[in-house]
């Protein structure tokens, strides 16, 4: 149960890493909600084959679903990498990604029987047996970061599976020992598994060796891709960074000025490097010969540094090191750049060192860090901190789905950025910007005057300066206002020396729609109101609420594409990704509608036996004890990611955390004596017996109202102590859910003993996964509308609801 539990997980992560290289990060999230309710239909095969899966045919039915999960794991995967995945345009392309996410759900739908049988029919404690498959899963979710950082995502997802055959092997040798021709089919398990096993790590060994593997993506978001075309290739649990062969071509800009001297434009050796093949930078070559980056200094992201050209400067996203060369350029040192991804990190001190030659730049210092965790603790104060088109489509692509970008682009977060500048210091960030609608523009200034306004800033148009040129808008904001002289100066060089359009200054307002509304704004709370009544979303983006990039309201979330396309600029993606949570979740709670009737109608005659009020009380309690684990789980993670302040570090220790945490609850339940409890009938121990769910509900509500308080406080300590905190905040509801499954489950049995009828459990148990998978996306939702407390309270609110069906089902 353990290997299954592990591997299953494992499974589950490499995947969604595969396929948001392949597809779009709003598609990966499609796919993998099909793949897990893979598992819901392992637990409904089980259900609806009560001969196929008779007792005595168990031991040898878990040997099997073990071993057939280990085989169709490279399929999977080999499917994954091998079909190109495209953006829903039409139906035929919605059922295409449907039959794409049922073939990767086949092997969790064995893997699915594998746990169901297990669980619910292999005469084990349920406490018990939960609380291993839970500990399991969570030490999968730990192992996967070591195996990203050492082998590609195609050989560990080889590995994991290997994992799966261990776990066959295993369960052939608890078969009993019987007859001789039952005695050769388990030798033929044993020996068919071990061999498997073996081979399967032979094959992740050798395809992660091979120059060019033969197992990897084929198409990286609709193209093909040729291996032989990249001078790197690296994986880790949130990314794949490429880095092409070196290009003699004229220097690459976000935003160049058309004013360049010509001699500016000649070749020069560049490396393109891409995120999940969508996300690009540029690496120019040797960035210790300054003179020879000049182009770099004509581009509307190094503005700011043409205004303060001494100082500290910080970088948030090094990316390429173009930021960090503009800043050596100016003359600014030390020069702090603060890169998230270790692997681009890694390029500028390993792998590239003598390409790039970034970090022999004096004063040039490379942190591999969250850049808002990182400064929080940072002592230095800043000239300048710049952050240029800070994305890797995680959150552009995705809208709320993902990863790390969100956490920089809130109220609070742009707080820490400020506080970290000196009295004069220019905080510059840079978005993309359309005319017919600047919808990121006109966010970005948003929240650049939320900010102020929380500063204690009366008029904020005194301390910003709006640029333009072509797709990119930069503004430039600052703690005290902006004196004549810098007024003076940043007007002569946008204007005569860069040809740059000036959208606002503190002495000119924007000529017209929704920027000059805007900037109209008087106080702070007109802000909140103008924001909240536009057409788009535009209120600043706060941590309870962090979606900077989904500016959609509810209402245009199913509307015509060409219709949206006139408030939203199509290629930002925020429609198709918002789109696609909402057919996701349909089709989940499609799915899981015939989870719940299809048992219904194909045994209907047995489920007869059963009163309708304890059938309706089961199938109630098993649901909401999967939404209300799904929501509290993701909203902490959406509260506490940035806390801990590296998305590797959050997947072990939250994601992680919260699952080992709910194990060792199911492990503590089954030290609860509950049907001792229930036959006493009167008295505390009845009660106790059927009011379990209120130690749930209150561990949950104590974490909801302390998550808060416990991330301000904390924030900006010692990775260590944040880590503690992080641990404890998910691990403390975590215990109590891990309750709820293993006593719900003895309630129902319990029952069943006294009047009979089916065996439930594994119906149960797959409506318990099927409304975990509906409630990942409804979570989301629930965050982007209402905010991460909301979505919180809710998870509460379900494990409240749960005090009626106990009621009954424990009388």
């Amino acid at each position: 149960m353990f290997a299954v539990a592990l591997s299953t997980l494992m499974l589950e992560i490499l995947l969604t890493r595969i396929t948001s290289v392949i597809a779009w990060y709003h598609l990966a999230f499609f796919v993998i909600s099909l793949a897990m309710l893979g598992m819901t239909a392992g637990a409904v095969i089980v259900f609806l084959l009560p001969k196929v899966f008779a007792d005595e045919h168990v031991p040898r039915r878990l040997s099997q679903s073990a071993l057939a999960f280990a085989l169709t794991t490279p399929v999977a995967a080999g499917l994954a990498m091998a079909i190109p995945l495209l953006p829903i345009d039409g139906l035929m392309d919605f059922f295409a990604l449907l039959a794409y996410g049922g073939a990767m759900a086949v092997p969790f739908a064995l893997g699915g029987v594998t746990l169901t049988l297990a669980l619910t029919r292999a005469g084990l404690p349920a406490s018990t047996a939960y609380g291993v498959d839970l500990v399991g899963a969570a030490l999968g979710c730990a192992l996967v970061i070591p195996l990203l950082n050492h082998f590609d995502a195609a050989s560990a997802a080889l590995l994991a599976a290997a994992v799966g055959a261990l776990a066959a092997l295993c369960f052939a040798l608890a078969e009993p020992r019987a007859s001789d021709g039952e005695g050769s089919g388990r030798r033929r398990s044993l020996v068919g598994s071990g061999a498997l096993a073996a081979g399967l790590v032979a094959l992740g060994l050798a395809n992660a060796s091979a120059e060019a593997p033969p197992l990897r993506p084929a198409w990286v978001k609709g193209r093909a891709e040729d291996p032989e075309a990249y001078a790197f290739i690296g994986w880790n649990t949130y990314s794949r960074v490429t880095v092409q062969h070196t290009l003699e071509a004229p220097p690459v800009s976000w935003a160049g000025s058309m004013l360049m001297p010509k001699e500016l434009w000649a070749p020069t050796p560049q490396r393109a490097i891409e995120i999940d093949g969508a996300a690009a930078t540029m690496m120019f070559e040797h960035g210790d010969e300054l003179e020879r980056h000049a182009h770099i200094d004509w581009d509307i992201t190094s503005f700011a540094h043409m205004v303060r050209p001494e100082g500290p400067a910080a970088v948030i996203g090094v990316g390429g090191g173009r930021d960090v060369i503009v800043a050596a350029r100016a003359g600014h040192s030390p020069v702090v750049g603060v890169e998230l991804n270790d692997l681009i990190v890694r390029l500028h001190t390993e792998e590239m060192e003598d390409y790039s030659r970034l970090t022999r730049i004096p004063g040039v210092e490379l942190v591999s860090a969250e850049a808002r965790s990182h400064m929080e603790g940072e002592p230095r104060r800043f000239s300048v901190i710049t952050m240029s088109l800070i994305d890797t489509w995680a959150s552009t692509g995705a809208g709320s789905y993902s990863l790390s970008e969100n956490g920089l682009y809130t109220a609070e977060a742009w707080e820490v950025f400020m506080s970290r500048l000196e009295d004069d210091g220019i905080f510059t960030v840079s978005r993309w910007y359309h005319p017919k609608s600047p919808g990121e523009t006109v966010r970005m200034i948003a929240l650049a005057m939320e900010v102020l306004h929380r500063r204690g800033v009366e008029d904020p148009r005194e301390h910003m300066f709006v640029l333009r040129q072509f797709s990119v808008a930069t503004v430039l904001m600052s703690p005290t206002p902006f004196t004549d002289a810098d007024i003076d100066a940043m007007q002569e060089a946008a204007g005569l020396g860069r040809g740059f359009t000036m959208l606002a200054t503190p002495r000119k307002a924007p000529s017209g729609g929704p920027l000059a509304e805007l900037w109209a704004v008087k106080d702070q709370a007109e802000l909140w109101t103008w924001t909240a009544a536009q057409d788009l979303d535009f209120t600043p983006p706060t941590d309870d609420r962090p979606f900077f990039f989904n500016m959609l309201e509810p209402s245009t979330w199913l509307s015509d594409p060409e219709a949206v396309d006139e408030l939203d600029v199509s290629f930002l993606g925020n429609l198709q990704a918002t789109q696609t949570l909402v057919y996701a979740t349909l089709v989940s709670i499609l799915l899981t509608a015939m989870t719940l009737i299809g048992p219904l109608l194909a045994r209907r005659h047995e489920l007869r036996d059963v009163q309708r009020l304890d059938l309706l009380a089961s199938v109630t309690y098993f649901g909401l004890i999967g939404l209300g684990f799904m929501f509290v789980e993701i909203g902490l993670l959406s509260r506490l990611n940035v806390f801990i302040g590296h998305p590797t570090v959050a997947l072990a220790v939250l994601l992680g955390g919260i699952i080992s945490f709910t194990g060792i609850g199911s492990l503590i339940s089954g030290r609860a004596p509950i049907e001792d409890w229930l036959d006493r009938a009167q008295g505390l121990g009845g009660r106790a017996g059927r009011l379990f769910p209120l130690l749930t509900f209150a561990l949950v509500l104590l974490a909801v109202l302390a998550s808060g308080p416990l991330t301000h406080a904390f924030v900006g300590k010692a990775l260590g102590l944040r880590v503690v905190v992080g641990v404890a905040t998910v691990g403390v509801p975590a215990l109590g859910m891990g309750l709820g499954f293993p006593l719900g489950l003895r309630l129902v049995q319990r029952r069943r003993q006294r009047d009979g009828g089916p065996e439930l459990g594994p119906w149960l148990w797959g409506i318990n996964g099927a409304a975990g998978v509906c409630a990942s996306g409804l979570a989301l939702g629930s965050s982007m509308v209402w905010g991460v407390p909301a979505t919180l309270g809710l998870g509460a609110l379900c494990y409240l609801l749960l005090l009626p069906l106990t009621w009954r089902l424990g009388r």
